[in-house]
C-alpha cells in the first residue's frame, strides 16, 4: 500500500468514527432529554389546585354556618398569615355560585383564588357555558352548566357549580 492510500483510508475511518459518535450523540439528545415544563402551565395547574380546594373549603364552611347564602372565605400565605377575605355567593346545594355568564365566572375565580384573572403574566379566561338541556322535573341537569378557565397556552380546566367538581387542568 502506499502512503496516500493509508492517508485517504486513514481520513474516511475518522470521518466514519465522528459520523458514528454525532448519530449517537444525537440518539441520546433526541431520548434522553425531557425537557423542562413550561413554568405557566405548571403555574395555572396550582391556580386549579387551590380552586378545588377552596370550592371544598366553602363547602364545609357552608355547612358549618348552617347554610348560607353567602360565606366569607379568608385566603392565607405559604406562611400561615391572613392576606385577603372574600365574600363567596353559594348556591342551595353549598358550592361556590356562578351567575350564568363569564362575568359570573370570573368572580368565582376572583372569590376562591383571592386574585385577579390572571397567571404568570396571562390572562385567564373566564367563559360560562350551558347546554340548556333540563330535565323532566324543570331543574337543569348537574352537568348542563359549567364556567371554563383557561389561558392561551392552551391549559384549562372546568367548575361545575351544581355539584361542585372541578376538572383536572388538560391541555
Amino acid at each position: 500500500m502506499t502512503e496516500k492510500e493509508n492517508s485517504s483510508q486513514s481520513t474516511a475511518l475518522k470521518i466514519f468514527i465522528v459520523l458514528i459518535f454525532i448519530g449517537v450523540l444525537g440518539f441520546f439528545i433526541n431520548n434522553l432529554y425531557t425537557g423542562d415544563s413550561d413554568t405557566t402551565v405548571v403555574a395555572f395547574s396550582k391556580h386549579a389546585e387551590k380552586f378545588e380546594r377552596h370550592v371544598i373549603s366553602s363547602h364545609y364552611q357552608w355547612q358549618v354556618r348552617q347554610k348560607p347564602s353567602m360565606i366569607m372565605l379568608i385566603h392565607y400565605n405559604d406562611s400561615g398569615r391572613e392576606v385577603n377575605r372574600k365574600p363567596v355567593r353559594m348556591n342551595h346545594y353549598g358550592w361556590p355560585n356562578a351567575q350564568e355568564s363569564d362575568e359570573g365566572c370570573a368572580k368565582v375565580w376572583t372569590s376562591l383564588i383571592g386574585s385577579p384573572l390572571r397567571v404568570d403574566g396571562f390572562n385567564v379566561k373566564a367563559r360560562f357555558y350551558s347546554t340548556g338541556t333540563d330535565t323532566n322535573d324543570g331543574d337543569f341537569d348537574s352537568r348542563s352548566f359549567w364556567c371554563r378557565y383557561s389561558i392561551s397556552k392552551g391549559v384549562e380546566f372546568d367548575y361545575f357549580p351544581a355539584i361542585g367538581e372541578v376538572t383536572p387542568p388538560r391541555l
